[in-house]
């Protein structure tokens, strides 16, 4: 989850009069990341710490482990959620997804990158639900001290600095292929199917190796499907957004030479992920039929993802 995220701030400016980006401006937008990251963990350990020490009365003896026990439970459970609704398994369950307000998120994504967004996205980074994030806050709760809080968060994001970065800084140069790649136009269909019988349907023959988009209006939200036929031959269908990138606008996928780039973090994927692939940087699943030479999905089904495409931003016709 993390990996996505570092990815879609780590893409570099154009900002020159050619469109390039300068090459000691390539790494800046990860250094502004990880700066942002460093500062949110240590200042959620700070606090965490001093939780801790009114808890205990002050008396520095820090949170019983058997309370400590039980948090990392409830925090375990958090994360079993959060994968079975990135599986698609289970639609009561996408009611305790943990979302940040839209007003902020939204005010977020509007800004320009030059303006600083992936400090601010770092930030933000210490509230994400993550499992060994989670742990070492239970850690910092449990120590009972604001200093020892702080410095056990600092310590665990400074340890995760150099593959975040490195990996930000190897991003940008796919983000430059990317972006020369996408300058070649390509036909694209959009379709607008009739629902019947609670369902919409697409002709699975109509479809090629470049995706068809597929469009539904959830009482007024529009839901975006990518239907096409894999290189493997087989029709798929999924829903044109990034499953880590989501809520960004820019969290739908584009085809360009024969893959689909997340417009947002720039990760590219072969058509074969479309309806197969769940979990991490991917289109997002949905559960579909193939039967008698059409793709169908159920109407009741899409108007629960709704939520997910609120923001959305994508290319409608």
């Amino acid at each position: 989850m993390c990996g996505g995220i570092n990815l879609s701030q780590c893409i570099p400016v154009a900002d020159d009069d050619n469109g390039k980006t300068p090459k000691n401006k390539i790494i800046f937008p990860s250094l502004l990341y990880n700066t942002g990251r460093v500062i949110s963990y240590s200042v959620i350990g700070f606090l965490l710490g001093g939780m801790g020490m009114l808890l205990t009365g002050g008396g520095g003896m820090g949170i019983p482990l058997l309370l400590q026990g039980i948090l990392k439970i409830i925090a375990g459970l958090f994360m079993v959620i959060m994968g079975i609704n990135m599986l698609g398994w289970i639609t009561l369950l996408r009611k305790f997804q943990i979302r940040f307000p839209q007003r902020l998120t939204d005010k977020i994504n509007k800004k320009r990158r030059r303006e600083n967004r992936p400090f601010f996205v770092g930030l933000l980074n210490g509230l994400m639900p993550c499992g060994p994030m989670q742990s070492m806050q239970i850690i910092a709760l449990g120590s009972g001290n604001p200093v020892s809080g702080a410095a056990a968060m600092l310590m665990f994001s400074l340890g995760t600095v150099p593959l975040m970065l490195g990996f930000g800084s190897l991003d940008t140069s796919e983000a430059e292929n990317t972006e020369s790649d996408a300058e070649k136009e390509e036909t694209v269909v959009y379709e607008t199917p009739a629902v019947e019988n609670g369902e919409i349907s697409i002709d699975a023959d109509t479809l090629t190796s470049n995706p068809m988009y597929i469009n539904y209006d959830s009482n007024g939200t529009n839901i975006q499907l990518i239907a096409v036929k894999g290189s493997d031959g087989t029709p798929r269908l999924s829903l044109n957004t990034c499953q880590v990138c989501n809520p960004s606008p820019r969290a739908y996928f584009k085809e360009q030479n024969g893959r689909l780039v997340c417009q947002n973090c720039g990760n590219v994927f072969t058509t074969v992920s479309v309806g197969e692939t769940t979990g991490g940087c991917n289109p997002m699943y949905i559960d579909y039929k193939n039967t008698d030479g059409k793709l169908t999905v159920s109407v009741a089904d899409l108007d629960t993802y709704a939520d997910q495409f609120a923001s959305w931003d994508g290319p409608v016709k």
